[in-house]
């Protein structure tokens, strides 16, 4: 025959149990909160960091052509965003980074005539060559876009590239290489 509890260790149990339960969604509560805080500044750093970078080479490519005129000294990348959902600002600035890199070794302290004088069929033939250069496969955080160029703009001694993407496929980890 079972003897049954006696009735204060009963109160105390279910002062336990509802102490530890509070614990558990309390935990849980403050851990979303700190997850949603972490990514926040996660995204701020990427940007913060990204912007730090580009002004680091606007600085050294000023030095480097601080007495040329007609040469492009600062290359810029814009993303559009397209009528679909809108990209993470993190997958964005990868993009904008990877296009950027892309473009750099070719147009930067080049001369800006290609794109301001000569014939119109010369200029069509130089903004088809960019867009040949920047349209390609990325692959960012294991997603892979297509991402081509939209529009040329050449202000002062500024290159703005114009682009948009577009998630093909998600890129397999799992491959040998």
């Amino acid at each position: 025959m079972r003897v049954p509890p006696p009735e204060p260790f009963k109160r105390w149990l279910s002062g336990i149990g509802l102490f530890l339960s509070g614990m558990v969604i309390g935990s849980a509560l403050y851990m979303s909160i700190h997850q949603t805080n972490f990514s926040l500044l996660v995204e701020r750093n990427t940007v913060l960091q990204d912007e730090n970078d580009n002004l680091k080479k606007e600085i050294q490519n000023l030095n480097k052509f601080k007495n040329s005129q007609s040469i492009i000294k600062k290359i810029t990348v814009r993303y559009e965003s397209g009528s679909s959902s809108p990209l993470d600002p993190v997958i964005e600035q990868e993009l904008k980074q990877h296009v950027l890199k892309k473009l750099e070794p070719i147009y930067e302290g080049q001369s800006m005539s290609p794109f301001v004088s000569g014939s119109e069929q010369g200029r069509a033939a130089e903004i088809r060559k960019l867009q040949e250069i920047v349209s390609d496969q990325y692959t960012v955080k294991e997603h892979v876009f297509k991402v081509e160029a939209t529009g040329v703009a050449v202000i002062q001694t500024e290159l703005i590239v114009f682009i948009k993407s577009k998630a093909t496929s998600v890129a397999d980890s799992f491959r040998f290489r």
